[in-house]
């Protein structure tokens, strides 16, 4: 398994750097422009329109390269030597798994600390890092629900990932060597719909819930204010008038465990079900 993984990291990663290199010199030019522009111009308004327009759609094809490395085994030559590498379908999937995690990390971390170097850099006001942590301290930002929130956002990134995976893989088993487009994208938001439906039902059915902010458990009576309902891979979120959170426990166990039965499902269908 981590033969397969240097391989993947070796054959992607030319890719991840020259667009990292891109990202990085728009992001340059758009904080360099604002800063030293007093008045704005039409071409300094073109270039940052491009260059929003350009990273975006670097982030876009970014996404869909990482993704679509998966595809590219199910379809292509390259598909012959991975699925003959002594190797289970679960250790194929867990390999695709841990570099596509591993690039959007760097992706994500790289970016956002270059646009606080650059933010610090270009400011008009001198600040440190000290000044700017002291900062976002007296702002009053709930930490609880911000560092909740980001786990459950990074596990529903991964839940979802592994859908993606099984889309694929139930695309290649039903059409065989056949390449329908972006067949597997509905074979996605078909499973998507059906999960979250499912989830909504599971918190109505058991509206056990916990306070992300006072970690309380409680049922529907902490539904009592005016509440808004936030669903994705991971489970319910409810958020009230008064600031705090509610997270449902059934629907958040309920979400793991298909993230965890998605798994296994795409690597039974890479070793047994897919006929090169």
């Amino acid at each position: 398994m981590g033969k397969l993984i240097k391989y993947e990291i070796k054959g992607t990663y030319r890719y991840i750097l020259g667009v990292l290199a891109l990202v990085l010199i728009l992001t340059t030019g758009i904080y360099a422009y604002i800063s030293n522009t007093n008045e704005g111009s039409a071409f300094g308004a073109t270039f940052i329109g491009l260059s929003v327009l350009v990273i975006f759609g670097t982030a876009l094809s970014t996404f869909l390269y990482i993704v679509g490395s998966f595809r590219k085994e199910l379809y292509d030559d390259r598909g012959y030597l991975t699925f003959t590498l002594p190797l289970t379908g679960n250790q194929i999937v867990g390999a695709k798994l841990i570099v596509s995690l591993m690039w959007f990390a760097i992706l994500g971390i790289v970016i956002a600390v270059y646009n606080i170097i650059m933010a610090l850099s270009f400011s008009p006001v001198e600040l440190n890092i000290s000044e700017l942590f002291s900062m976002i301290k007296n702002m009053g930002i709930p930490y609880k629900e911000f560092i909740i929130v980001a786990i459950t956002g990074i596990i529903s990134g991964v839940t979802t990932l592994i859908l993606i995976y099984l889309s694929m893989a139930l695309s290649r088993v039903t059409f065989r060597n056949k390449k329908i487009g972006g067949f597997w994208f509905i074979i996605f938001l078909v499973l998507s719909a059906l999960i979250t439906y499912s989830q909504v039902k599971i918190a109505q059915f058991l509206p056990y819930y916990i306070d992300i902010s006072t970690f309380k458990v409680g049922s529907g009576y902490m539904l009592s204010n005016n509440f808004y309902i936030s669903t994705n891979e991971n489970g319910i979120i409810m958020s009230g008038d008064f600031g705090n959170m509610l997270f449902n426990i059934p629907s958040f166990i309920y979400s793991i465990l298909m993230g965890v039965l998605t798994f296994l499902g795409t690597g039974y269908l890479i070793e047994n079900k897919i006929d090169l």
